[in-house]
């Protein structure tokens, strides 16, 4: 059981390991010396002795070969023996990723065919105390510096025969890392190289220059693409001083310093420009504001979105055609003999005339009372007052604002139409609307 617990913990560790610290081709040789502790059937107790002492050597494709040789003392049935074990392995070393407490590791496992020896007196080779059998293990070198590394391991060793043991070894101890002392391969002594752990050339110290730029990768901010040493490595496709990197817009080249240029004028550099080639104010981003009617104001501020008018007046015409047609038919109020009260036609039809005042906001209006020549001339000119301002206060009424209304009143005076006969005299008891172009 308690074999069993042990391989389980090992085999968890290694779950959790990075292969870093390991041999290679420019460093195959791995010498290890430690502490080495026996679990055999039947053991009483257990110590960590010296010396257990190993040596391996790089084959290929993260196998290597070697020999591990053991001593302990062992006591099993009352009996203290002296035992020592010789076996040759192969080993895997194990490639994943990741750490164990922060600290580089490099996992393996081994296979392994060796002799073991339990005696009292005579412990020589080929004696009736030694024994031939299998072995397997795992194991983790724990990285301490380049060439150095602590390592822990547990291996079963099988004994079938007779004066064997089968048992469980753990080992504790430090490993050796050695060779060419070329780690990359490339030619150039680690002590001389730079970057010893990345291929490079002689002209940069062993350090590698992917792009072939002259720079070296590790001081290129673009070490794929080919650059210039003032640009950092990096290239500058457009020519304007900026590095590709850095330049919003790699592929034109802006102007009065500007990495972008504004190709439509409108103030807004193309990067940042939703339509580069369309004039368009910031606030939509750089593209043109809708303008159903086309007469240059957007429709956000036209107050005639749908007829053609001037920026002056908000986009809208100086006279609408709707407008003007109400004035040809109703522009003039006509009043009975002494009066100045409106009939329920002239009250709608002024309705009607409040509707086109809040669609075009930029019209205002000339409220013009006049009066015929009948009675005294200060009556005349009150009366037409009264007409006047039942037709402006008729207008505030549906809403329109009294600062749009320009209320005159003539009495008698200006009459528009002739005296004789009665029918053309009493048309001057009126009031006549017009648009006023100095409001």
């Amino acid at each position: 059981m308690k074999m069993k617990n042990h391989i389980a913990t090992l085999g968890l560790i290694l779950c959790f390991c990075q292969s870093i610290y390991s041999q290679t081709e420019e460093n195959p040789w791995l010498f290890g010396v430690g502490f080495n502790s026996i679990n055999a059937e039947s053991s009483e107790s257990t110590n960590y002795k010296l010396p257990s002492l190993s040596i391996s050597r790089y084959i290929f494709n993260n196998f290597s070969l070697g020999i591990n040789y053991s001593e302990n003392d062992v006591r099993i049935s009352n009996q203290d023996l002296y035992f020592y074990s010789i076996d040759g392995i192969i080993k895997y070393t194990i490639p994943v990723e990741s750490k164990i407490l922060g600290t580089y590791a490099d996992p393996y496992i081994f296979l392994g065919y060796g002799l073991s020896n339990y005696g009292e007196n005579d412990i020589s080779f080929g004696s009736l105390n030694t024994s031939y059998g299998p072995s397997f293990g795992a194991g983790i070198n724990f990285q301490l510096s380049k060439n150095i590394a602590l390592n822990t391991g547990v291996s079963y060793k099988s004994l079938n025969e007779k004066n064997a043991y089968s048992n469980l070894q753990h080992v504790v101890g430090i490993k050796f890392n050695f060779g060419k002392g070329d780690s990359d391969g490339d030619g150039i002594p680690d002590k001389k190289d730079h970057c010893p752990d990345l291929p490079g050339l002689i002209e940069l110290n062993g350090c590698p220059d992917s792009d072939g730029d002259g720079i070296k990768d590790e001081d290129d901010q673009c070490p794929n693409f080919t650059g210039s040493l003032s640009m950092g490595g990096c290239p500058d496709s457009d020519g304007d001083g900026v590095s590709d990197p850095n330049d919003p817009c790699p592929d034109s080249s802006g102007l009065n310093g500007s990495p972008c240029p504004d190709s439509d004028g409108d103030g807004l550099k193309d990067d940042i420009d939703n339509c580069p080639n369309e004039f368009g104010p910031k606030s939509n981003a750089g593209c043109k504001l809708p303008d159903l009617d086309n007469d240059g104001v957007p429709n956000t501020l036209d107050r005639c979105p749908n007829e053609p008018g001037s920026s002056e007046l908000y986009g809208c015409p100086i006279l609408p055609e709707s407008l003007s047609s109400y004035l040809n038919n109703y522009g003039e109020i006509f009043f009975d003999f002494d009066s100045y009260n409106l009939n329920s036609e002239q009250k709608m039809n002024l309705f009607n005339l409040s509707e086109l005042l809040k669609k075009y906001k930029h019209i205002n209006l000339n409220i013009d009372g006049h009066a015929s020549y009948e009675g005294e001339s200060d009556y005349n000119m009150l009366l037409s007052e009264k007409r006047s301002n039942s037709v402006k206060e008729s207008l505030i009424s549906d809403g329109i604002q009294n600062i749009r209304l320009n209320k005159r009143f003539f009495g008698e005076e200006n009459p528009n139409y002739a005296n004789i006969p009665l029918s053309e005299r009493k048309k001057n008891r009126r009031v006549r609307i017009s648009v006023n172009k100095d409001l």
